[in-house]
């Protein structure tokens, strides 16, 4: 090992699972050992990951565990991610930029047009989300989409940090007929499940799986007819077997970043059904790996083109599995290495 490594501080969960700690898990992982010490953090009451990187385990009460975690990462480090940005201290950026330790983060979502209430529901002001950004030297958007479309006053970036997929995690299986189609995602208002039900509704002769959990849940499950079934949430071992029976993803929310599930079920040659409202044209060819269309009537039309075209599903089930390669994070994590780099 090289003695003059950068000390990395990954400011996620790595064994608690969402979005964000899912990324500093697979980063974990995935930097390279002789030119990065990589420290992170857990939980003490979910199970221990085995792994080369150097963890401060939080316990109870978590949320004094968790900001004395964040502490010692930034003491430690050189540089830190910080992705997790409503439950970070400010205390932390602050920290940070006193012992001048440089700090970066990526947007996951156009958070930074104004015009959408993202910002609102997430940070309560539109000052205050101008705020939280002053303290990093360098912020990502994890599409060309995000950063073209910035128009808050927040600085990104250039370049694109793209997120990666386990692609090892999940079994490629070819899907040749459509039988049964899957969401994943929490169940809130913004992911527009509604949809799924009505989906359901109009093609009963299919089979509907929703993955995860949220404020919606009872509503949904309310009005869901006898094809559609929920299954909660679950992990990513889960849902690797779940997706064994699935041949098709549809991801009805219209205000996203790049979904990590989009990346996931195209690992298991599960194509994905999805809007255009937030630059998914950027990885997905419509027709060649996925599809994506403009509103519910489109989608409507979609799904009965499948149904009818068998060759269809077959053809974008391949190409949906040769994209999730490229965004594989044995390569991604190449550039996210220069980036960190670039700023010692």
């Amino acid at each position: 090992m090289n003695s003059k490594r950068i000390k990395i501080f990954l400011g996620g969960f790595i064994n608690y699972t969402n979005a964000q700690n899912l990324n500093c898990l697979a980063l974990s992982k995935y930097l390279d050992k002789d030119k990065f010490q990589v420290y992170t953090l857990s939980m003490s009451y979910k199970t221990i990951i085995d792994t080369d990187v150097i963890i401060f385990n939080c316990f109870f009460p978590f949320s004094i565990s968790s900001f004395i975690g964040y502490v010692w990462g930034i003491f430690k480090c050189d540089v830190a991610y910080l992705p997790k940005h409503l439950s970070t201290s400010r205390w932390i950026f602050i920290l940070a930029k006193f012992l001048n330790k440089k700090i970066f983060t990526t947007i996951e979502m156009n958070m930074c047009d104004q015009d959408k209430e993202s910002v609102l529901n997430a940070f309560g002001s539109y000052e205050r989300f101008k705020n939280h950004f002053k303290y990093f030297d360098n912020i990502f958007g994890i599409t060309s989409y995000i950063i073209n479309n910035a128009v808050c006053g927040v600085k990104l970036n250039k370049n694109v940090l793209y997120l990666g997929v386990e692609t090892n995690i999940f079994n490629f299986k070819l899907k040749k007929k459509l039988q049964n189609i899957v969401f994943i995602g929490s169940l809130t208002k913004r992911k527009k499940v509604e949809e799924i039900l009505s989906l359901a509704k109009k093609f009963s002769m299919l089979n509907f799986y929703i993955i995860g959990g949220g404020n919606e849940e009872e509503y949904l499950r309310s009005l869901a007819t006898e094809n559609v079934f929920f299954l909660g949430k679950i992990n990513q071992k889960k849902l690797s077997i779940e997706l064994d029976k699935i041949d098709l993803h549809i991801l009805p929310s219209r205000s996203e970043g790049f979904p990590k599930v989009i990346l996931e079920t195209a690992s298991a040659g599960i194509p994905s059904l999805v809007y255009s409202d937030y630059g998914a044209s950027e990885w997905i060819n419509h027709g060649e790996n996925g599809f994506i269309v403009d509103n519910f009537n489109q989608m409507c039309n979609l799904l009965s083109l499948l149904l009818e075209d068998d060759m269809l599903l077959d053809f974008n089930s391949k190409g949906a599995y040769n994209m999730s390669r490229i965004f594989d994070w044995k390569i991604v994590v190449k550039e996210w290495e220069k980036n960190i780099l670039d700023l010692i």
